[in-house]
């Protein structure tokens, strides 16, 4: 047997391979890439509607799979000695969804896996309020409290909004942002005035992957909720992200099947309000 000329034609079947897998890859690749033709066209239309855009669109959107959650149990009694020092005189209200423990001064709502603390007193004042003391007494605060028990926990975002600060961080799972689980600091000169927080548990991918809509076709949906607004200019796009959270807020009541579905998230400058849109389905999500 002529080994060379065996050795020969295996490394050409290889480069064949190799060319052939590449192909594949760069064909895949670009189908789930957005087009300079559609940048162009999205831009055009959204000027046209008086909305600018201060942030990068997503061009890249692959298939995307569900994620399987869990809820972390919350002990009422253990987030109440967190919250509240020994000494105070703490009432317990029992409501159909709630748990709300309440001081003259402070106010701890559960609800679900969620909870919200309001301290009108401030946590401890603040020598120098600053950006950088305010978010030391933010960290610190999660620390302390729990939230941040998690290493995929990271500061997000930050404003600062008649004399406060509010900080938020996130929690992501393979590179993507896990919006149902927020966690968020308000800091003034009193320290921690307000903290707000989810507890899931990510378990793993479930499902197949289905393809997602692009960065255009949700900013089409976007306009068409602005306009219902009645906003007509002045618009202005900060930021967009794409990560993941409940379909519907009854997913949270059943309890039993508690899956996050791809969303885009976007900010507009001088609004409180965040659009959420299924990347599924390019509908609204409240």
């Amino acid at each position: 047997m002529d080994w060379e000329k065996v050795k020969r034609i295996f490394i050409w079947l290889l480069i064949v391979l190799n060319i052939g897998l590449f192909s594949e890859n760069y064909i895949t690749n670009r189908q789930y890439v957005m087009t300079s033709a559609q940048e162009k066209a999205i831009y055009e239309v959204l000027g046209s509607n008086g909305i600018g855009m201060y942030t990068e669109l997503i061009k890249k959107t692959t298939p995307m799979r569900q994620l399987s959650v869990f809820m972390v149990p919350i002990e009422t009694e253990s987030f109440k000695s967190m919250f509240f020092g020994e000494d105070e005189d703490v009432k317990i209200t029992l409501q159909f969804d709630k748990t709300i423990f309440a001081s003259d001064t402070k106010s701890l709502i559960i609800q679900d896996n969620s909870i919200v603390f309001l301290n009108h007193g401030g946590s401890g004042e603040l020598e120098t309020f600053t950006k950088k003391t305010a978010l030391k007494a933010a960290d610190d605060f999660i620390k302390r409290v729990g939230m941040a028990s998690s290493e995929n926990i990271k500061l997000e975002s930050v404003d600062y909004n008649d004399g406060k600060y509010i900080f938020e961080y996130n929690e992501r799972y393979k590179d993507y942002k896990l919006f149902s689980n927020i966690k968020r600091i308000t800091v003034s000169q009193k320290g921690v005035i307000m903290a707000s927080a989810a507890y899931y548990k990510v378990e793993n991918f479930v499902g197949e992957s289905r393809k997602i809509c692009t960065c255009d076709e949700v900013l089409l949906t976007f306009l068409g909720e602005v306009k219902k607004e009645g906003k007509t200019e002045g618009v202005y796009i900060e930021k967009i992200e794409l990560g993941y959270d409940f379909q519907d807020s009854g997913d949270v009541a059943d309890g039993s099947n508690l899956r996050l579905v791809p969303c885009y998230r976007i900010f507009v400058s001088g609004s409180s309000r965040e659009y959420l849109i299924n990347a599924y389905t390019n509908q609204i999500m409240e």
